[in-house]
Protein backbone atom coordinates (compact mmCIF):
# COMPACT_ATOMS: atom_id res chain seq x y z
CA UNK A 1 0.00 0.00 0.00
CA UNK A 2 1.30 3.49 -0.98
CA UNK A 3 1.67 5.83 1.90
CA UNK A 4 3.71 9.06 2.80
CA UNK A 5 6.99 6.67 3.40
CA UNK A 6 7.36 5.62 0.14
CA UNK A 7 6.23 8.71 -2.12
CA UNK A 8 9.61 9.13 -2.99
CA UNK A 9 10.03 5.70 -4.20
CA UNK A 10 6.78 6.24 -6.42
CA UNK A 11 7.65 9.62 -7.55
CA UNK A 12 11.27 7.96 -9.02
CA UNK A 13 9.57 5.38 -10.80
CA UNK A 14 6.79 7.43 -12.35
CA UNK A 15 10.24 9.24 -13.51
CA UNK A 16 11.48 6.40 -15.06
CA UNK A 17 8.51 5.35 -16.80
CA UNK A 18 8.43 9.38 -18.05
CA UNK A 19 11.92 9.07 -19.38
CA UNK A 20 12.03 6.10 -21.26
CA UNK A 21 9.01 6.22 -22.53
CA UNK A 22 9.09 9.58 -23.82
CA UNK A 23 13.09 11.62 -23.25
CA UNK A 24 14.90 8.43 -23.62
CA UNK A 25 16.97 8.17 -26.62
CA UNK A 26 16.47 4.23 -26.39
CA UNK A 27 20.38 3.23 -27.87
CA UNK A 28 21.97 0.89 -25.77
CA UNK A 29 25.05 1.99 -27.28
CA UNK A 30 24.84 5.61 -26.40
CA UNK A 31 25.14 7.31 -22.88
CA UNK A 32 22.02 9.02 -22.32
CA UNK A 33 23.26 12.18 -20.94
CA UNK A 34 19.60 13.44 -19.50
CA UNK A 35 20.22 14.72 -15.70
CA UNK A 36 18.58 11.78 -13.34
CA UNK A 37 18.58 9.19 -16.05
CA UNK A 38 18.00 5.99 -14.32
CA UNK A 39 19.82 4.39 -16.94
CA UNK A 40 23.28 6.65 -16.51
CA UNK A 41 26.56 5.27 -15.95
CA UNK A 42 24.77 1.73 -17.30
CA UNK A 43 27.63 0.95 -20.15
CA UNK A 44 26.26 -2.17 -22.43
CA UNK A 45 29.17 -3.86 -24.65
CA UNK A 46 28.96 -3.42 -28.20
CA UNK A 47 27.19 -5.49 -30.66
CA UNK A 48 30.23 -7.60 -30.94
CA UNK A 49 30.35 -8.22 -27.19
CA UNK A 50 26.49 -8.65 -27.31
CA UNK A 51 26.92 -11.47 -29.88
CA UNK A 52 29.78 -13.40 -28.44
CA UNK A 53 30.87 -16.68 -30.71
CA UNK A 54 27.84 -17.74 -31.87
CA UNK A 55 27.42 -19.51 -35.67
CA UNK A 56 23.68 -19.99 -36.71
CA UNK A 57 21.94 -20.55 -40.18
CA UNK A 58 18.18 -19.93 -40.61
CA UNK A 59 16.58 -23.44 -40.65
CA UNK A 60 14.05 -25.00 -38.79
CA UNK A 61 15.08 -25.00 -35.50
CA UNK A 62 14.93 -21.26 -35.69
CA UNK A 63 11.52 -20.17 -35.95
CA UNK A 64 10.78 -20.91 -32.20
CA UNK A 65 13.19 -19.08 -30.73
CA UNK A 66 12.53 -16.22 -33.18
CA UNK A 67 9.07 -16.07 -31.61
CA UNK A 68 10.56 -16.32 -28.20
CA UNK A 69 12.71 -13.62 -29.36
CA UNK A 70 9.84 -11.05 -30.68
CA UNK A 71 7.88 -11.42 -27.81
CA UNK A 72 11.09 -10.89 -25.38
CA UNK A 73 11.03 -7.67 -27.25
CA UNK A 74 7.05 -7.46 -26.17
CA UNK A 75 5.73 -7.53 -29.85
CA UNK A 76 2.56 -9.07 -30.17
CA UNK A 77 3.53 -12.38 -32.78
CA UNK A 78 0.50 -13.82 -34.82
CA UNK A 79 0.14 -15.54 -37.83
CA UNK A 80 -2.58 -13.91 -40.27
CA UNK A 81 -3.47 -16.25 -43.80
CA UNK A 82 -0.22 -17.79 -43.46
CA UNK A 83 2.22 -14.73 -42.89
CA UNK A 84 3.72 -13.97 -39.58
CA UNK A 85 2.94 -10.42 -38.17
CA UNK A 86 3.99 -8.59 -35.15
CA UNK A 87 2.80 -5.62 -33.66
CA UNK A 88 3.84 -2.85 -31.26
CA UNK A 89 2.26 -0.05 -30.93
CA UNK A 90 2.02 1.56 -34.58
CA UNK A 91 4.78 -0.35 -35.73
CA UNK A 92 3.32 -3.83 -37.90
CA UNK A 93 5.66 -6.47 -39.58
CA UNK A 94 4.73 -9.13 -41.92
CA UNK A 95 6.88 -12.02 -43.32
CA UNK A 96 6.92 -15.24 -44.39
CA UNK A 97 8.69 -16.91 -41.80
CA UNK A 98 9.33 -16.25 -38.25
CA UNK A 99 13.10 -15.32 -38.54
CA UNK A 100 12.63 -13.34 -41.39
CA UNK A 101 9.78 -11.30 -39.43
CA UNK A 102 12.67 -10.95 -36.56
CA UNK A 103 14.84 -9.96 -39.25
CA UNK A 104 12.40 -6.54 -40.13
CA UNK A 105 12.03 -5.94 -36.64
CA UNK A 106 15.88 -5.55 -35.93
CA UNK A 107 16.07 -3.73 -39.68
CA UNK A 108 13.60 -1.04 -38.49
CA UNK A 109 15.04 -0.58 -34.97
CA UNK A 110 18.90 -0.60 -36.28
CA UNK A 111 18.17 1.39 -39.53
CA UNK A 112 15.93 4.84 -39.44
CA UNK A 113 14.65 5.61 -42.05
CA UNK A 114 14.96 1.79 -43.24
CA UNK A 115 14.57 2.42 -46.76
CA UNK A 116 17.85 3.04 -48.85
CA UNK A 117 18.79 5.23 -50.90
CA UNK A 118 19.52 5.57 -54.67
CA UNK A 119 23.27 5.84 -54.06
CA UNK A 120 23.23 3.13 -51.47
CA UNK A 121 21.23 0.97 -53.72
CA UNK A 122 23.58 1.24 -56.18
CA UNK A 123 26.45 0.67 -53.92
CA UNK A 124 24.76 -2.56 -52.46
CA UNK A 125 24.18 -3.52 -56.21
CA UNK A 126 28.04 -3.19 -57.14
CA UNK A 127 29.08 -4.99 -54.72
CA UNK A 128 26.90 -8.20 -54.05
CA UNK A 129 24.74 -10.33 -56.67
CA UNK A 130 21.11 -9.70 -55.60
Amino acid sequence: MANAGSFGVFEQMHYTCFHYEFEHPGDPDIECTAGGCPAAGISFDSVHGRLGPVEIAAASDTAVPAILALKGLHLDVSQDSGRWVARLGQARFVADDPVALLGLVKLAETRRPWRATDSEIDDVLAEFDL
